[in-house]
């Protein structure tokens, strides 16, 4: 039924109007979402500016957490192993019980085995051996001048107010405490006399590491050969953190192979410092992230494995970011970090042993060919998308992001190398950093050669000792 003209004309205004209230209604939750998304990045930019070391909780669980304890395979899982007869101090009969708590019996009980139990402890507040050494002071009839005796333990200028010193295992215990463990130099005199008794100050300790990695000394020479050894390595993991040197802007660099670690402090943050270390003749494999850096002309030759954690956290970022657009946008970032998540998989069930190297090989072919199906498509809507895209075309054309594939004893992460960054960045929060460049390579040199003892199961202490002139 068809009204007047006016009633169509009113019909046709309301209609209207519904069409516009809904495009503003549109709009507005658009500008909701992006108000939203905004209001998020500034909270993310504010806390960053304050460095929290933890950002704060959002009170909302993870679906998925991570179990609780060490990963498969990360280490022997047991209890405290009994002590050798050689490490025993001491011996203590335990009486003999005469009484049975449970039915009260009182009388001889019948003997059924010995049990055996052990307590560390330390041996008292001055559990530390103290040396006096009688030098004897000659004159010499001829010229008259003082001929001093000469002891390997001693220093030639060990007399008068510096005759007390500390000893070589203390002094390298104290490097070990302060570059291993991480606790600060400040602390370490305190630390010192509340476990052995013995005071020393904190200038003591910094003029010990200095002359420990003075140039051209034996603790030099033996980063010279950490060098040497990662030029020859298989493939070598690398990755930088932000550090000052005499108040200025700085790096600290970390090449990690599977038997070395090795740190170094620059004031330039380029391919220079990098070719420093390895070499432009280095052979093996570069595991790193996607810095400009490592995408210099003079390093075209080098082959690197991208890491693929990294790679997976920009396709989550595009894709959380895709998230306040309408459309089908967010599931490329998704499927491009599920890729790399399967790669990483695989590569940890070969390790692991649940799958043969010709099942590594297949599965391996299978994500190469599901990488370049997302990889070789048309150009994307979506600037973000397109960007992830491009950028990550462009290493697996310079095979870049699958090597390890072909090789499965190449990680497919740089996670060694942040790991090795941890004390670093645990350092710089709580100190100043570097006040010059001695310092700065003072600290460098001691560090490598401590975590390097360590990644190789050796005593850091005895290997710092076997360093000292």
């Amino acid at each position: 039924m068809t009204g007047t003209p006016r009633e169509q004309e009113l019909l046709e205004i309301i209609r209207q109007q519904a069409q516009r209230f809904e495009r503003l209604e549109a709009e507005n939750r658009a500008l909701r979402a992006e108000n939203a998304r905004l209001k998020k990045r500034l909270e993310d930019l504010e806390r960053k500016s304050r460095k929290y070391a933890v950002p704060h909780s959002r009170e909302t669980r993870k679906a998925d957490p991570k179990p609780s304890g060490r990963c498969a395979g990360a280490g022997i899982f047991t209890y405290k192993q009994a002590p050798t007869p050689e490490q025993i101090t001491q011996v203590v009969e335990v009486e003999v019980p005469n009484t049975c708590a449970a039915c009260e019996f009182s009388g001889e009980l019948l003997f059924k085995r010995q049990d055996k139990a052990w307590i560390t402890d330390l041996a008292g507040e001055r559990a530390h051996q103290l040396t006096e050494y009688h030098v004897p002071v000659m004159m010499c009839p001829a010229c008259g001048r003082t001929v001093r005796g000469v002891h390997p333990d001693l220093a030639g200028d060990q007399y008068g107010a510096t005759a007390h010193r500390c000893g070589p295992r203390l002094k390298a215990s104290l490097q070990v405490l302060h570059h291993e463990v991480g606790l600060p130099q400040r602390r370490l005199p305190r630390v010192l006399e509340l476990t052995t008794g013995i005071h020393i100050t904190q200038g003591a300790v910094t003029q010990d590491a200095q002359r420990l990695a003075k140039d051209a000394g034996p603790l030099a020479t033996h980063v010279q050969t950490l060098e040497a050894d990662l030029r020859a390595a298989a493939f070598v993991h690398h990755d930088d953190t932000g550090w000052r040197i005499s108040a200025g802007q700085a790096w600290v660099s970390t090449f990690r192979s599977a038997q070395t670690v090795l740190f170094t402090a620059n004031h330039q943050h380029t391919n220079i410092e990098l070719r420093k270390v390895l070499g432009d003749a280095f052979q093996g494999v570069l595991i790193c992230d996607r810095f400009k850096v490592y995408d210099s002309r003079t390093l075209d030759q080098m082959r690197q494995q991208k890491c693929l954690a990294h790679l997976i956290r920009n396709a989550d970022e595009v894709a959380a970011g895709e998230q306040q657009r309408p459309g089908r946008g967010q599931e490329y970032g998704l499927r491009l970090a599920q890729v790399f998540r399967d790669g990483i998989k695989l590569h940890r069930r070969y390790d692991e042993g649940w799958c043969t190297r010709e099942e590594y090989r297949q599965q391996g072919e299978s994500l190469t060919l599901r990488l370049e199906k997302l990889l070789r498509r048309v150009p994307l809507k979506t600037k973000a998308n397109e960007r992830l895209r491009f950028g990550i075309l462009e290493q697996h054309l310079r095979e870049r992001v699958l090597l390890f594939l072909s090789d499965p004893d190449i990680p497919p992460t740089n996670n060694a190398a942040e790991r090795s960054l941890r004390t670093v960045v645990m350092a710089r929060k709580v100190s100043q950093c570097s006040k010059n460049v001695r310092g700065a390579t003072t600290y460098m040199r001691i560090k490598s050669t401590v975590e390097t003892a360590r990644l190789r199961g050796q005593e850091s202490v005895d290997v710092l000792m076997s360093l000292r002139c």
